[in-house]
């Protein structure tokens, strides 16, 4: 495990869950998996979405779907404004300690979802790069 601590950005619609807003979408499998491990290994876990924009109610619905999941607090704070995902890349996630979980993340791995119609973040290759990257 990296001794190092990471600040997590993860985004809510088309990264946890599939875009349906301003609904709650379909589970994006694997997310909460992942996100849980992030933080048993200690990982700050922010969650940086466009809802935080929206005076709707629908962030306040995210972050009780998110924090319901797994019946732990997944999140650690909310961003009080969406911050743009940098690329996908290691060697500034390393430098920076700071890594960004993001559909609209240049370069992040994605999966075709057939009930969706569109990409999604693949949290399947999500997990075996935290675990080559020794992220947990």
């Amino acid at each position: 495990m990296n001794p190092q601590k990471y600040k997590i950005y993860l985004d809510f619609d088309g990264t946890v869950v599939e875009h349906e807003y301003p609904r709650i979408g379909k589970y994006n499998a694997g997310a909460f998996a992942v996100i849980a491990k992030l933080q048993a290994a200690g990982h700050e876990i922010i969650l940086n979405t466009y809802r935080v924009d929206c005076y709707d109610g629908t962030l306040k619905k995210a972050i009780i779907y998110l924090n319901r999941a797994e019946e732990i607090d997944l999140i650690t704070k909310v961003e009080k404004k969406k911050i743009e995902p940098q690329p996908w890349n290691w060697t500034n996630f390393h430098r920076t300690q700071t890594v960004y979980v993001d559909d609209i993340c240049p370069g992040i791995p994605l999966k075709f979802s057939p009930t969706a119609q569109y990409d999604m973040v693949d949290w399947e290759k999500i997990d075996a790069e935290f675990l080559r990257e020794r992220i947990y």
